[in-house]
């Protein structure tokens, strides 16, 4: 009895450790499970991200693979799902360039505006970055969303709305490289105007800046409607930048005449002016160099050219010692007169030079004192202004009946 109860005791021992390492075993198992499931409970967007990422690169391969309506499906599926809000700014952003090109592709100008501006919003230099051959491309639809865009704002501005104003137009600012002039320079102008109105005046003196870097003949529009501030802020930018533009336009003019006679005037846009030094120091300069060559030949005949065997020679020839002194006259003569001749060469020379550099610095540069900016007076009867095309004055005289 005793060694039954003591086998059986083994047994339920026995039973009992294998139910504990079946325990351990199961623990150990869900542990695993709950290791593994940590990622998608605590990092769901990492998941979700890189399954999205992978089908955005998908959609880009189908766009470059001339395949723009199967990439734009997809694009517009990712786009629309519930975890697009997930995706960074960058890669959203990229995501909508795609899409905005895919739809051009398929000639559909309203959904590739609105990807544009999705894009814009998000993250500008992504577009830039993804979309930049594509944009200079297509320069036509920028310029329309630039210009919705533009006019959203100065609905905003107008409405005191100066924040919302100011964010709008800081989204079109990456892609003013793909617009025109005028445009990119009315971008700058409300900038200001925003900045002028938030009392922000350091930044509203650079956006004036810009602006009129743009587009020298900027206006700010009716006096009635344009705040006092904002108009002098914006004269007083003016000012700086025409004087300062003056001195830079006279400087490199300057130099290129120095440098070249005639060039700083070409540069200048007065071509007639300035091929005419060209030519004339053209001349002038083969016409010293010519009289540079005959003076060293004459100077060499008589000096050390005529020497004791040549007027040797002449002596036992006429023996009469005045044919030397006049062989040797005549070679002098023809020396200095080589040298006179050479030194008006280099005179006329440096005069032409001299009077090119004085051209460049008083009659070229006065064509920039000229506020060319600001339009005749309606009131007066006699304009005068100054022809781009034809580069000629042009005066007007006006008849009112």
């Amino acid at each position: 009895m005793f060694w039954r109860e003591r086998v059986k005791t083994k047994e339920i021992e026995r039973a009992t450790e294998h139910q504990e390492c079946s325990d351990r075993r199961s623990l150990m198992g869900w542990h695993s499970c709950y290791i593994f499931l940590i990622p998608f409970i605590f990092f769901p967007n990492m998941i979700y991200g890189q399954d999205l990422d992978a089908r955005i690169a998908e959609a880009v391969h189908l766009y470059e693979a001339n395949e723009p309506s199967d990439a734009s499906l997809l694009l517009q599926s990712i786009l629309t799902s519930a975890d697009a809000p997930q995706l960074e700014e960058a890669v959203h952003a990229k995501a909508y360039t795609y899409l905005a090109m895919s739809e051009w592709s398929l000639y559909r100008r309203t959904s590739t505006e609105s990807a544009v501006i999705s894009a814009l919003e998000l993250d500008a230099s992504t577009f830039v970055t993804h979309g930049d051959s594509w944009a200079t491309n297509n320069a036509t639809i920028i310029d329309s969303v630039a210009k919705t865009v533009l006019m959203d704002a100065i609905f905003q501005y107008e409405e005191a709305e100066y924040t919302k104003s100011v964010e709008h137009l800081i989204t079109i600012v990456p892609i003013e490289k793909y617009l025109p002039a005028s445009l990119a320079s009315d971008i700058h102008k409300y900038l200001a105007f925003n900045f002028v109105a938030q009392r922000k005046r350091k930044l509203a003196q650079q956006e004036f800046q810009t602006a009129l870097r743009y587009n020298p003949k900027l206006t700010l529009g009716d006096d009635a409607v344009i705040a006092p501030k904002i108009r002098r802020t914006y004269m007083t930018i003016r000012d700086n930048t025409i004087q300062k533009s003056r001195h830079k336009a006279q400087l490199n003019t300057i130099l290129r005449s120095l440098i070249l006679p005639g060039w700083g005037q070409i540069h200048r846009g007065d071509r007639l002016r300035g091929y005419g030094f060209m030519a004339i120091q053209g001349g002038l300069l083969a016409g010293t160099l010519l009289s540079v060559r005959s003076y060293t030949q004459a100077r060499d005949a008589y000096d050390p050219g005529f020497g004791e065997a040549d007027a040797l020679s002449i002596y036992y020839q006429r023996y009469d010692i005045d044919d030397v002194n006049a062989e040797l006259n005549a070679l002098y003569s023809r020396y200095q007169s080589k040298g006179r001749q050479t030194n008006v060469f280099i005179g006329l020379l440096a005069t032409v030079w001299a009077v090119n550099i004085i051209d460049a610095m008083i009659l070229s540069s006065r064509r920039d004192l000229i506020d060319f900016t600001t339009a005749p007076s309606r009131s007066g009867r006699l304009a005068m202004d100054w022809d781009q095309k034809t580069r000629l004055w042009r005066v007007q005289y006006r008849l009112n009946w």
